[in-house]
């Protein structure tokens, strides 16, 4: 077998239980490569199966990458569940362990300064999602009512043009209700935030979700925060879940977005 290693993530203090965990083949055992005070903690792979050429080869089979990425964040997922961990990008894979300690000491400098930021801390997210049709509907209904009653009378070429330009302003309206409420949610749960961070807005193709995504938030919170986070997440559910929005909160997640 042609070998490689694969890093899961960096530590700078290791628990034994770390090293009964199976790496992504659920065939090799993590072990601990090591240098300057810090650990990669890595698994030995079959570079004929992940190599850059295969991976290459493999890059439009979405299924096979789903697979093999969610078994790497399970791997990194469980060694997080017993220390603090700097966690690497899927199938970051090298040659031999002198490549890894190299990759540890041109970049041992960051990784010290971002243990300082995120020990003791959790990663949760916040991704926020709107039925505009909804909130329309449930929000806006009487101003829609009033409208309406301008209507009466009109003329059909003055009621189109009229209700072109209140439709176009009732739109705006909206979109600015929609994103002071959001971002009242986001200033809400960043106080119990030791750091705040916007994300990328998702494709609904990437979601799996019908009704688009306006907002995505990873928050880094303190492990004795974490309740106090969840409640505040909770009662923003409550009180705007009719009204259509849709607030989903996963974690707690390894620190990818502040490391």
């Amino acid at each position: 077998m042609n070998t490689g290693i694969l890093v899961y993530c960096i530590a700078n203090t290791i628990d034994e239980n770390t090293f009964n965990i199976y790496g992504l083949d659920g065939i090799n055992k993590l072990y601990l490569i090591n240098n300057e005070n810090l650990y990669a903690i890595v698994s030995d792979v079959d570079l004929d199966e992940y190599s850059e050429e295969k991976m290459a080869g493999k890059g439009e089979d979405i299924n096979w990458l789903k697979e093999k990425a969610t078994d790497f964040m399970n791997v990194i997922l469980e060694i997080n569940s017993v220390i603090d961990i700097i966690p690497m990008k899927f199938l970051t894979i090298f040659t031999d362990s002198e490549h890894v300690k190299n990759m540890i000491s041109d970049n041992s400098k960051l990784f010290a300064e971002t243990f300082v930021k995120i020990i003791g801390n959790e990663e949760m997210s916040v991704k926020i999602y709107c039925d505009l049709k909804k909130y329309k509907d449930s929000c806006m209904d009487e101003e829609i009512k009033n409208f309406e009653k301008i209507l009466v009378g009109k003329s059909k070429g003055a009621a189109f043009f009229l209700k072109k330009k209140f439709e176009s302003e009732l739109d705006d309206k909206i979109q600015a209700k929609v994103y002071k409420i959001v971002n009242g949610i986001i200033d809400k749960v960043s106080a119990v935030a030791a750091e705040t961070k916007s994300n990328k807005i998702l494709a609904k193709e990437i979601t799996g979700i019908n009704i688009p995504m306006i907002s995505n938030y990873a928050f880094l919170i303190k492990k004795e925060n974490k309740e106090l986070f969840k409640e505040q997440i909770d009662v923003s559910i409550s009180d705007y879940e009719k009204s259509g929005l849709t607030i989903e909160m996963t974690g707690p997640w390894p620190p990818y977005s502040f490391c």
